[in-house]
């Protein structure tokens, strides 16, 4: 579960929930569901914004529920990326359509049965991601290559294997260094 913090909200998050850590790095949106009940919840000075079906699971002790968030208050909210990669590497006529992204968008294949009823989108590496990115106009970045490796320009992840458990070990230690990971669990998966 990574935190993406809102730009009009400094020490607020959106809890996002993914089982493939490797594809954070192309994230340009976050989807709702726009028949879930959200909250916003606080613990040391950090407010914490997820679906309340998910709250006790994901939260564990601690935080206190402070207010109701409805599905309109979310979206269109702008939120920081937790990598540039997508946005350096993009070709010119993908970059106008960054001014949609890294933002929250409602979409009906978000659920709250796990995760946090937030969930995060790399336009390329999903078909829901695909289908809700080519609906909105989000652009359109490849960071890995037909091998399955990410290309030069990504930084810590140049060269490294999205299959392999330590690009997702790499990746998650990144997120916790710059206090963007919020839990971590293992999940098994088929490729």
């Amino acid at each position: 579960t990574a935190k993406f913090e809102l730009l009009d909200e400094p020490g607020t998050y959106l809890l996002a929930w993914t089982t493939t850590p490797w594809t954070l790095s192309g994230n340009v949106a976050l989807a709702i569901g726009g028949d879930i009940a959200y909250g916003r919840y606080e613990k040391d000075d950090t407010q914490v914004i997820l679906a309340e079906a998910r709250a006790k699971e994901v939260l564990g002790d601690g935080w206190r529920r402070v207010a109701e968030v409805k599905v309109g208050e979310l979206v269109g909210k702008k939120y920081k990326p937790l990598y540039d990669f997508a946005k350096n590497l993009a070709q010119e006529s993908e970059k106008p359509k960054f001014e949609k992204a890294f933002q929250v968008y409602a979409a009906d294949f978000v659920t709250t049965e796990d995760g946090t009823g937030i969930v995060h989108t790399a336009v390329m590496y999903g078909q829901e991601d695909f289908e809700l990115g080519n609906k909105i106009g989000l652009p359109k970045v490849h960071l890995v290559n037909p091998e399955g490796k990410f290309i030069e320009g990504t930084g810590f992840l140049s060269g490294k294997s999205v299959v392999e458990e330590e690009t997702a070990v790499e990746i998650l230690k990144d997120l916790q260094a710059h206090g963007l990971l919020f839990k971590k669990e293992s999940y098994s998966h088929d490729y």
